[in-house]
């Protein structure tokens, strides 16, 4: 963009990581060239990389792991009458992340839309088939989808990706974070499944 970072190569941004912290001094473009992949912390050009951490001491003052027990929390929201099921969001192994760059490519031919897992006795229990579009929704939004019933889930919960924006998946989640990290709940969100309205236009059905 224009700014001058004294590294007018990669390999130079390597170097200077290296010298602003130790755990990369061994390393350097042209040894990975020569010998590949090399695990860090490597902190010696002459020595290889430590392929396991902590094998004699941890890395605190004394050397010994401080282990504390935290008091369980509840997930942000729960299933009950309205939303009977449990979403838990997650990836799929044709895309990757959010599938901003895996979209792009042929991996479209092995997964090309977003579908809704669910387990059989509840595909029986809402009266859903295999295949079918399906509206998905939780006390923040609403998705379309397609149901794929499978044994891969429990009963009572079902599971989704995020990989086509389209079909509104992060509309369903909560805005729950973790107290310590706040990371958001993307794993417990309670929603509810049903027929997708042939009345309603096709055009937002996912396919």
């Amino acid at each position: 963009m224009g700014v001058d970072l004294g590294c007018p190569t990669p390999a130079a941004a390597l170097d200077e990581c290296g010298l602003l912290a130790p755990v990369f001094a061994g390393l350097s473009h042209g040894r990975l060239d020569r010998a590949g992949a090399i695990p860090w912390p490597c902190p010696y050009a002459d020595q290889p990389g430590e392929a396991t951490l902590y094998t004699g001491r941890f890395a605190t003052a004394d050397g010994r792991a401080h282990l504390a027990s935290c008091p369980y929390l509840p997930p942000g929201e729960e299933a009950d009458d309205d939303y009977p099921l449990i979403m838990v969001t997650g990836r799929r192994l044709a895309h990757y992340n959010s599938g901003g760059m895996t979209r792009r490519t042929a991996n479209l031919l092995l997964e090309s839309a977003d579908w809704l897992d669910l387990h059989p006795d509840d595909a029986d229990r809402y009266d859903l088939r295999d295949g079918e579009p399906v509206t998905v929704e939780s006390r923040h939004g609403r998705a379309r989808l397609l149901a794929r019933v499978s044994s891969e889930v429990n009963p009572g919960q079902v599971f989704c990706a995020f990989h086509f924006p389209a079909h509104g998946v992060n509309r369903l989640t909560s805005s729950h974070a973790d107290t310590v990290t706040s990371c958001p709940e993307y794993k417990v969100t309670a929603v509810r499944v049903t027929r997708y309205p042939a009345q309603q236009d096709a055009a937002t059905a996912p396919g």
